[in-house]
């Protein structure tokens, strides 16, 4: 699996336009449903889920990146989305950081270990050198979804 498949370009937003972190949960999810077109489901079932799951424990991973992600019924396969939100987001990250760049993925209950890929396959890019400062430099959809092409081309860490 790679990061195109469950976040193409269609799914990538360079400008959040949320100032919060339900409204860009909100953003992303409504974001994936218009670029996984066969998929039906109910974005405020997912923003509630989601919004739920991050009352357990924050998806802010420290460095300015957050991955809200939840399982749930009604959708078929792995699917996300990715945000920017220029001035970052209060999201109780680890570090106590504000998050600016945000990927979301969903996947039914069955998908479990596409689920657990998808993460991996996010975590593993954050770890390559300068990714996230690309991702932060970057102006348009189309020059993320070149940086998350490279990073998936390059010899594993």
């Amino acid at each position: 699996m790679k990061l195109i498949e469950f976040i193409p370009r269609k799914a990538i937003l360079p400008a959040l336009k949320s100032r919060d972190k339900k409204g860009a949960i909100q953003e992303l999810v409504q974001t994936a449903r218009k670029a996984f077109e066969g998929e039906k489901f109910t974005a405020a079932e997912i923003v509630d889920g989601i919004v739920q799951r991050e009352k357990k424990g924050s998806t802010g991973l420290g460095d300015g990146v957050g991955i809200p992600h939840e399982k749930l019924e009604g959708i078929k396969g792995v699917i996300g989305a990715f945000g920017r939100a220029a001035s970052g987001i209060e999201w109780n990250s680890v570090d106590g950081a504000p998050v600016d760049l945000i990927f979301l993925i969903l996947a039914p209950p069955s998908k479990s270990e596409a689920y657990l890929q998808a993460l991996q396959k996010v975590t593993s890019a954050l770890r390559r050198p300068n990714f996230l400062k690309f991702l932060r430099a970057a102006k348009t959809s189309k020059e993320i979804e070149d940086i998350f092409r490279e990073v998936e081309e390059v010899a594993p860490v």
